[in-house]
């Protein structure tokens, strides 16, 4: 049974295939008919023969067209290039080499009615094709009337030679022009047919036929409307502009709010992935010119219908494209703007090296040729002639030169700062007189956030020329400096052991750097420097007694902390002060500071001691 059931639905496949639809057969059918009823109208003179024909002829043209639009749903096969047509072209090209010029003409003209075939086929495939995916009624009706012409030159290139002769050759010459007659009469026929009715054939949406004329056209046939056109003539507005503006004004005003509203939660809900910042971000971005641009459109939309008989159409017409285009520019730059900081969110998350600088030049520059695409638009919408003003731009090249000067400086400074790798965003730098974080760095100018929150922006042409101190360009090493004071009353041997305890101290806390540990990077620079220099690893370990000052015998404290950073340098500080602290007490040693000693000489002067103070050298009594 299985067996069976699989056989018939093998066969039932092969008819399937090996037939055309049922469809595409009754198309043929319908040509062949068409060529028949303009073979009998070329041998027909009688009027009564030929309005019964013509009706027939409308009729079945009728047909046909119905027959295409019902073939829309299926499928329909498209045209294979005829087989014949080779054979013909070959015994041409033997018959003219021999010279038999009857028997060329006899199969030329046998080949164009294969040609026209073809082309019927063809057409009848392009209308199918037009109606399965809605093209335009302009669109069907100019590629209807180009074939129309082509048909109509070939038409009279081909001349029926006058011979005499009954030959076989001969007769077959005649009848082929015959057919070659019914054919391009039935060509022609479809293609006028449809450049006069492109509506039997064009599949249009709704939407297509709906515009803002025609509904106004509509309001204005009513009757009621008439006379209050009449008194609305001399403004150049009718009712139906009026009220539909009116009803325009008023879907923007109470439906858009209402709109927006479900929009954003729907989205929030079911589309913005909860706890997504990434995807908030560019939601909240997005939202803000993509609602700008729909209350305009709205609002253009009214006015259109408002003014559409009025002198200010056009210029409404020019300050909605300037409008539409600013409104795209800031819907574009947001949308760079949010995707390329979510790509850097990602990326610096895997790599903590990532230059952000790079991603702001590639913004900068996407913007700038947003702008430029936009301007080229505008000067054509317009009717500005870009040739021109490029003209007027060389005449004036030197002048523009000149005025761009500081412009094209800041320019190649800001590129040098970025190659050269000056400073990164966030580094703490010192440029000049300046001195803070990188907040930016722009093509025109870099912008420094300093300590007391201030931001400041230098033009990149002073940056690029200008000393800069970056902070941040430290792997291992913040210095640690400072003179501890003794005083001088200290013994020299216990100085001599604090300074190696302190010493000892500084060898193994683990906080500060030491020469002995290496640090380990896999990136090697190929630069005649010093490693430690390149990479900015400074390990130097001082103690040693320095001076004999004023109050206090000095010892020098000169090391570095591992870390770069500030908040964790002064916590690795405080605790080499405190030890430093324990280890001078544990030694017997105590802080100097400044003092002031009193020496009192006796004079005589009226039986009265006076006492003269003299400073003293750290000596205290």
């Amino acid at each position: 049974m299985k067996v069976s059931v699989f056989f018939l639905m093998v066969i039932v496949s092969i008819t399937a295939f090996a037939k055309p639809p049922s469809s595409q057969q009754e198309i043929i059918k319908s040509i062949d008919e068409l060529k028949a009823i303009n073979g009998q109208l070329l041998f027909t003179e009688d009027d009564a023969t030929i309005n019964p024909l013509l009706e027939k002829r409308a009729e079945l043209l009728d047909n046909l067209m119905k027959e295409l639009r019902s073939a829309a749903g299926s499928k329909f096969i498209p045209v294979v290039f005829n087989k014949d047509i080779i054979f013909l072209e070959s015994r041409i090209q033997v018959n003219t080499e021999r010279g038999n010029k009857l028997a060329a003409q006899r199969d030329q003209v046998k080949l164009e009615i294969h040609k026209t075939d073809h082309a019927i086929k063809s057409y009848l495939y392009f209308l199918y094709q037009a109606s399965k995916d809605y093209r335009s009624i302009e669109f069907i009706r100019n590629k209807s009337l180009k074939l129309l012409e082509e048909s109509q030159d070939l038409d009279k290139k081909h001349v029926f030679p006058k011979l005499d002769g009954e030959g076989s050759v001969y007769v077959e010459l005649k009848k082929n022009h015959m057919g070659f007659l019914q054919a391009i009469k039935s060509y022609q026929d479809i293609l006028s047919y449809v450049i006069v009715n492109p509506r039997r054939i064009a599949s249009v949406h709704w939407f297509q036929e709906f515009s803002l004329l025609s509904a106004i056209t509509h309001v204005n046939h009513f009757d009621f409307v008439q006379p209050i056109n009449y008194k609305l003539a001399p403004f150049k507005v009718d009712a139906g502009g009026v009220l539909l503006s009116f009803v325009v004004f008023s879907l923007v005003y109470f439906s858009y709010p209402f709109v927006f509203r479900c929009t954003a939660w729907c989205i929030e809900n079911y589309v913005i992935t909860k706890g997504s910042e990434q995807q908030e971000l560019i939601y909240h971005d997005i939202r803000r010119p993509v609602r700008a641009l729909l209350i305009f459109f709205g609002l253009n939309l009214g006015a259109d219908a408002f003014f559409y008989k009025t002198d200010y159409l056009e210029s409404l017409e020019g300050f909605s494209f300037i409008i539409f285009s600013l409104g795209f520019i800031w819907l574009f730059f947001k949308i760079i703007d949010s995707f390329v900081l979510v790509q850097i969110q990602k990326l610096s998350s895997s790599n903590k090296k990532l230059r952000k600088e790079f991603f702001n030049l590639g913004v900068q520059s996407g913007k700038g040729l947003i702008i430029i695409i936009a301007l080229v638009f505008s000067f054509n919408h317009f009717g500005i002639s870009l040739t021109a003003i490029l003209s007027t731009l060389g005449v004036g090249g030197l002048a523009f030169a000149l005025a761009a000067k500081d412009t094209l400086s800041n320019l190649f400074g800001g590129l040098t700062v970025l190659f050269d790798n000056v400073f990164r965003l966030g580094d703490w730098v010192k440029v000049g007189d300046v001195e803070g974080t990188v907040a930016e760095i722009g093509l025109r100018s870099t912008t420094i956030r300093t300590f007391d929150n201030a931001l400041i922006t230098i033009p990149n042409s002073v940056v690029s020329v200008s000393s800069v101190m970056n902070w941040n360009r430290r792997a291992v090493g913040r210095r640690i400096k400072m003179h501890v004071g003794v005083t001088y009353e200290s013994d020299m041997d216990d100085l001599r052991q604090a300074i190696e305890d302190i010493r000892e101290m500084l060898k193994k806390h683990p906080d500060i750097a030491n020469p002995k540990h290496k640090l380990s990077n896999k990136r090697r620079y190929f630069k005649f420097t010093s490693q430690e220099d390149t990479h900015g690893i400074k390990s130097t370990q001082l103690v040693f007694m320095d001076r004999y000052n004023d109050f206090s015998i000095d010892i020098l404290i000169y090391c570095f902390a591992r870390t770069v950073q500030w908040a964790e340098w002064l916590a690795v500080k405080e605790d080499v002060l405190f030890k430093i602290a324990e280890i001078l007490k544990k030694n017997n040693l105590e802080f100097a500071y400044p003092t002031q000693v009193s020496i009192y000489r006796p004079e005589n002067n009226n039986g009265i001691d006076r006492g003269l103070p003299i400073e003293g050298s750290g000596l205290s009594e």
